[in-house]
């Protein structure tokens, strides 16, 4: 995937409900990709032990990103990561840490590593400003939850499971990753039913017209991600074998599955 991705503004329409659904699919879906591309890197770095599987996970706001939206077309750049992956409070692509010598070591080919989680988590959407704040109210939620809490979780479950299951190849690493990443959309869908509870309540005591279609528009928003990260024909190319293998390849030193 490149770096910042046009959504919906090539071919303009007289149906915003369908401009917006459309661009909430794909960001979603560009999010499904991000997520599971992440968690399958550090599921590889845990195998290798460039990470020793034991370091605190968060996941706080963007540093960076590539590309930007205009004000005339209302439109920013959405982060397709619910957040910065973080180990030990430092950003992953900036472990102190690391360095070209132990990532070789580890078997990694370092300049494709650090470039490839660096892109990740600088990739956009461009996208309506509807969009982006609906990914503000579901990133972080009462109690807990939230795409960046269930991201976080997901990438710490699956650096738990790499020691306790001792994965002896890289088909156990791929099963792995497969159930880091359904756990993750499972746990995204709890927080996009909540929302959706929560817009529609709101859309009953709404205070003025214009507070009225911004919350019609974060249902229109969140509804859809919900229906992309409940759909099983939506399917992250690094949770797929083809697409695991490339990975792998890209940033592993002499890949063998």
């Amino acid at each position: 995937m490149g770096r910042t991705h046009l959504i919906g503004l090539d071919k303009p329409t007289k149906d915003p409900k369908a401009t917006l659904e459309q661009e909430a699919r794909k960001h979603e879906t560009n999010r499904l990709e991000s997520v599971a591309e992440t968690i399958a890197l550090v599921g590889a770095m845990t195998f290798q032990k460039a990470l020793s599987g034991r370091e605190q996970i968060t996941v706080g706001g963007a540093g960076f990103q590539w590309g930007r939206g205009t004000a005339k077309a209302k439109t920013v750049a959405a982060h397709c990561l619910p957040g910065q992956l973080e180990f030990n409070s430092r950003p992953i692509q900036t472990m102190p840490d690391w360095n070209e010598t132990l990532l070789r070591e580890c078997g990694f080919k370092p300049l494709a590593l650090s470039s490839k989680l660096r892109n990740i988590s600088a990739r956009t959407d461009v996208v309506d400003v509807i969009v982006n704040q609906t990914d503000s109210l579901l990133e972080r939620m009462r109690d807990g939850r939230g795409l960046k809490p269930a991201f976080g979780r997901a990438v710490y479950g699956l650096m738990e499971q790499v020691p306790y299951r001792k994965p002896a190849d890289w088909p156990e690493v791929e099963e792995l990753v497969w159930e880091s990443v359904n756990h993750y959309r499972q746990t995204a869908s709890y927080a996009c039913e909540e929302r959706i509870d929560d817009l529609t309540k709101y859309e009953k005591v709404a205070v003025s017209g214009s507070d009225l279609k911004d919350i019609q528009n974060e249902l229109i928003v969140a509804k859809m991600y919900l229906k992309v990260t409940q759909d099983a024909s939506v399917v992250p190319e690094a949770t797929k074998v083809t697409g695991f293998l490339q990975l792998m390849k890209d940033v592993v030193q002499d890949f063998r599955y």
